[in-house]
């Protein structure tokens, strides 16, 4: 899985009771008044909240005998600092069923620290106590220790425990997404800071599906640049369970490609860019490019190149076969698309592509698009996101520019 490196970086992670402090001070509109609810001293909330400061770089509050009002900076942290917390609340109540009571919640939330956190998301991520361990760089003892102390703060099992070895259950995996995600929050906190201050950068994660047609991101990627020089972009390719689960973590931003049908709802959303429906595809020069008029029987005659299983495409061919009398053979499974492409180039073989594919990522190549209709080959090109996703100013500028190169795109084709 794709990973983000800032997500619960120790940096992150060791601000986390301060955090809390902050959240406290907003809420409460005075360090001293804060100090009360939460059972510590003014000097500790005031050491706090400049510790704070000092991470961030920047005054989080303008004090005065009235209390503490929040600065323009400050503002922005506490959006993200109260999404944060909004999203560690609603774990540990859907962890341990407490729905229905918000502050036993949030109690059990400010007493989660930074090394219960940071072990419980490392054996989460690594599969392993001892994995956890050898990639914190800390010893076994101590990651069991954190690994015990956060099931006795939370009530609820987060383990399986063998004789040899300690792995997240399903309980402990989910809570450790929830976790990620809210600390990403803090790392989006950053983002949010450095374009207010003027600095044109920030980090954007990518996952593309395969027959996305890449010059498309391409170009939406050097318009960014363009906005934003110092950007920082990563792109992965793969499988749509793949790139939505990395999604679902945190560990990417944005999926761009087909859309599943029917539409993904609840934790994901999905928003369709333009039309690119699957064609039957062959190598120029094949005998079937030259015909005028086709027919479906005339594909049983050929070889197909298919990809594997639980693929949108595969159920489409799998589709058009059902309405031929003679099934074609299949010579070749494949979730590789450069392989695919490959055989379509050194054979008779045919496949099925996106019209998008053939006209943009193969221009001019040595594939050709048959003229022939297929009921089922409707298909949606969009992007996705988390539902609950709050996008840094270049991560929506990005998306922004991505709905104007494929508007122009779809003009370009109407004419």
């Amino acid at each position: 899985m794709a990973e983000r490196k800032d997500d619960s970086s120790d940096d992150d992670l060791t601000r986390l009771r301060r955090l809390f402090l902050f959240d406290a001070v907003c809420e409460a509109g005075g360090i001293g008044q804060a100090a009360a609810r939460a059972g510590r001293t003014q000097p500790a909330v005031s050491l706090a909240i400049s510790k704070l400061e000092a991470s961030f770089g920047g005054q989080l509050f303008e004090r005065g005998f009235g209390g503490s009002e929040l600065t323009a900076e400050g503002a922005l942290l506490q959006r993200r600092v109260r999404r944060m917390l909004d999203q560690i609340e609603r774990a540990v109540a859907d962890l341990t069923g407490q729905a229905a009571s918000a502050m036993n919640a949030r109690n059990v939330c400010r007493h989660l620290t930074d090394a219960q956190v940071r072990c419980h998301i490392a054996i989460a991520r690594a599969g392993s106590a001892s994995e956890a361990a050898r990639q914190l760089g800390i010893s076994q003892p101590a990651v069991h220790r954190g690994a015990r102390q956060i099931e006795q703060t939370v009530g609820v099992p987060l383990y399986r425990r063998r004789v040899h070895s300690v792995e997240a259950n399903p309980a402990g995996l989910e809570f450790a997404r929830c976790l990620s995600l809210a600390l990403h929050e803090i790392a989006q906190a950053r983002e949010d800071l450095a374009y207010a201050r003027g600095q044109l950068s920030g980090k954007l994660a990518i996952g593309v599906l395969p027959l996305l047609p890449p010059r498309l991101v391409a170009r939406v990627i050097q318009r960014l640049r363009e906005r934003y020089p110092a950007a920082h972009v990563t792109v992965d390719e793969g499988s749509h369970a793949t790139l939505l689960r990395d999604l679902r973590m945190g560990a990417i931003d944005i999926i761009v490609g087909g859309l599943r049908e029917p539409r993904l709802r609840g934790a994901v959303q999905e928003t369709e860019l333009f039309s690119d429906p699957y064609v039957v595809a062959v190598r120029k020069g094949h005998r079937l490019a030259g015909k005028r008029s086709l027919a479906p029987r005339d594909l049983a005659d050929y070889d197909w190149v298919v990809p594997q299983h639980n693929v949108p495409r595969r159920a489409v061919i799998d589709s058009i076969f059902a309405r031929l009398r003679v099934k074609p053979p299949i010579v070749v499974e494949t979730s590789s698309l450069a392989m695919m492409m490959a055989m379509l180039v050194e054979s008779d073989c045919i496949t099925l592509l996106s019209r998008s594919q053939i006209r943009e990522a193969y221009p001019g190549s040595e594939m050709v698009a048959l003229e022939l209709k297929t009921p089922e080959a409707d298909r949606s090109v969009g992007y996705t996101l988390r539902a609950d996703w709050l996008g840094t100013a270049m991560q929506l500028r990005f998306i922004e520019y991505l709905r104007q190169e494929c508007a122009v795109d779809k003009a370009r084709m109407l004419r």
